[in-house]
């Protein structure tokens, strides 16, 4: 596969070694010069709907080159590389422009076709795989066990990128895009807001950082959340501490370490998450 995405990549124009930027989780990405290419996990579907919102909205979402093609059963898209954010300084993040995009993002026609956005199932689906067996384990699973059946609100509908974190911002073309449409849909857009809601409830993210994501995404017209805004936040934020906090038992098992300081308080978060629904 590492073949056959650096061919796609030269085909498009890209030139030099090839360079494998990630691979986990059944998904492979590739960079060769300005163009990488992505083979998207197996059970990614309506890839093409989702990538027609990114090519008719180039100011918010790369665009990709060409439309998704199968390889070996599998999607496949090439996009233009463009400059993460600097991960060693997430605290200097371009968190009030991204706030802009996704009130952007959230205020564009609902397109006819576009499957609902997948960060609800994306929930369900690492919960259900088996953690190791620790003590955090068993903290993520008490919090798991507090949320509702139905983590979504019906009615809510909206363009919503499903996955937003730092890493789906890049640098391109003189501004800042959001990348990665695997989880792209209609739904609430509240669960684009609620991993950096989860971060700042956790203790990761200072609340000056989280108050210049919140303001950049009111201030250019986003979803009004009402007076108190953790009462839509809330249930996704938990969600996704939960979620994330299970993503990094199992890494750091996979990784034969112990739990870092982020990783710690994210489990610490999931206690008090159980404990104020029990309580």
């Amino acid at each position: 596969m590492i073949e056959h995405l650096t061919a796609l990549a030269r085909e498009a124009g890209g030139t030099g070694d090839a360079a494998v930027l990630y691979a986990h989780d059944d998904v492979l990405v590739v960079r060769v010069g300005d163009v990488v290419a992505k083979a998207h996990r197996r059970e990614t579907t309506d890839l093409p709907a989702r990538a027609a919102v990114a090519t008719a909205n180039p100011a918010l979402l790369l665009p990709p080159i060409g439309l998704p093609e199968p390889v070996e059963g599998r999607a496949v898209s090439v996009w233009p590389a463009g400059e993460p954010v600097d991960p060693a300084d997430p605290i200097g993040a371009p968190w009030a422009e991204a706030g802009r995009l996704l009130a952007a993002l959230h205020a564009l026609p609902v397109p006819d076709g576009l499957p609902p956005q997948g960060a609800p199932l994306r929930v369900r689906e690492i919960m259900a795989r088996p953690l190791p067996d620790l003590p955090a384990s068993r903290v993520i699973l008490r919090a798991y066990a507090t949320l509702p059946e139905s983590l979504e609100e019906p009615g809510r509908v909206h363009v919503v990128h499903g996955d937003f974190h730092l890493g789906q911002l890049v640098l391109h073309g003189g501004g800042w895009r959001l990348i990665d449409l695997d989880d792209l849909g209609r739904g609430d857009p509240v669960w684009d807001l609620a991993r950096p809601a989860a971060l700042f409830a956790s203790g990761v993210l200072p609340g000056e950082v989280w108050s210049r994501f919140l303001h950049g995404y009111l201030g250019a017209g986003g979803v009004d959340l009402g007076t108190d805004p953790w009462t839509r936040l809330d249930i996704p934020a938990q969600a996704l501490a939960i979620q994330t906090a299970a993503r990094c038992v199992s890494k750091a098992v996979d990784e034969g370490r112990a739990l870092d300081e982020y990783e710690t308080t994210l489990i610490d978060a999931c206690d008090r998450i159980s404990r104020s629904r029990t309580s």
